[in-house]
């Protein structure tokens, strides 16, 4: 029988084998992508009732041939629905669908694209479910700017305005991720600006923190049914279970990055498989294990 030691150590040796390979594709095929963000502004406009109403302002950049699809993928892991999603584009709506897939919500739109060229579109939708109770406190907590990207953003800015019932009434607020200064513009609005460029693969998350009692949000669905099920989440076997995350994780990486690469014009420009907890996936909910939103898209 295999001792535990050697056991442990077959597991971190494939572990570190699978994320170098991981790494090395993920790398490959950002560099064959003939665009990059010149910048990504996000609005969030928190109503009385608990809902976000999104903006992204989001201008790509082409720089060669590229295929004239872009997609948004907004985790759903930590929302209770998403909805109003309109695209936009010179202040004019264009035609976009939307559908689930994977627990994450896409939005798909199509541009007329002569490279060297760029395109400047406004993404909007409601978030509903997406605040977090923590205490007797409630956040916005939102990866704001998704971290399933292939190409670098220049400039991020998040801009986050409460509802007047929290004008003066915030506790902390605060970023993670990439590197961003905070500040406070007035009593109920706060501006997070990246202070360099933002790289592939990274987020840029914003957390508010206020008193529960003052907009008395119910917790979300999700929420609930996370704090039920966490204590059996925690019993499960976990070296195995993580092994084989990692595995089918680099594999779905590695065939996402082929998908791409077979399309005529250049492929996706994000990783459709990325994640946030809630917009890059990952991050626990409830007691502030990491925020909604994130994602990615193409």
């Amino acid at each position: 029988m295999i001792n535990k030691r050697l056991l442990k150590q077959i597991v971190f040796s494939l572990l570190a084998s699978l994320s170098l390979l991981l790494v090395t594709v993920t790398h490959a095929a950002a560099q064959q992508l003939p665009f990059y963000w010149d910048n990504i502004n996000v609005a969030i406009d928190v109503q009385t009732n608990g809902d976000m109403l999104v903006t992204e302002t989001q201008k790509y950049v082409f720089t060669a041939a590229y295929n004239n699809e872009r997609y948004r993928y907004i985790p759903l892991d930590k929302v209770d629905a998403i909805q109003d999603v309109t695209v936009s584009e010179n202040n004019q709506i264009i035609p976009s669908t939307t559908g689930n897939e994977n627990n994450q919500l896409w939005i798909r739109w199509q541009h007329e694209l002569k490279p060297p060229d760029s395109h400047t579109f406004v993404i909007k939708y409601r978030v509903v479910g997406g605040l977090q109770l923590d205490g007797g406190n409630t956040q916005v907590y939102w990866k704001a700017i998704a971290a399933g990207r292939k190409s670098p953003v220049n400039t991020g800015k998040v801009t986050v305005k409460l509802p007047d019932a929290l004008s003066g009434k915030v506790l902390s607020f605060t970023n993670f991720g990439a590197a961003a200064v905070p500040r406070q513009v007035d009593t109920k609005t706060f501006e997070f600006v990246a202070s360099q460029a933002i790289q592939p693969e990274q987020e840029l998350e914003v957390q508010i923190a206020f008193p529960q009692a003052i907009l008395n949000v119910p917790q979300s669905g999700w929420q609930q049914n996370g704090n039920q099920s966490q204590s059996t989440s925690e019993k499960a076997g976990f070296p195995m279970i993580f092994v084989m995350f990692w595995f089918g994780f680099v594999m779905f990486s590695i065939s996402g990055s082929a998908r791409s690469d077979s399309l005529s014009s250049g492929g996706s420009d994000y990783d459709s498989g990325g994640g946030g907890g809630g917009g890059g996936g990952g991050g626990g909910g409830g007691g502030g294990g990491g925020g909604g939103g994130g994602g990615g898209g193409g």
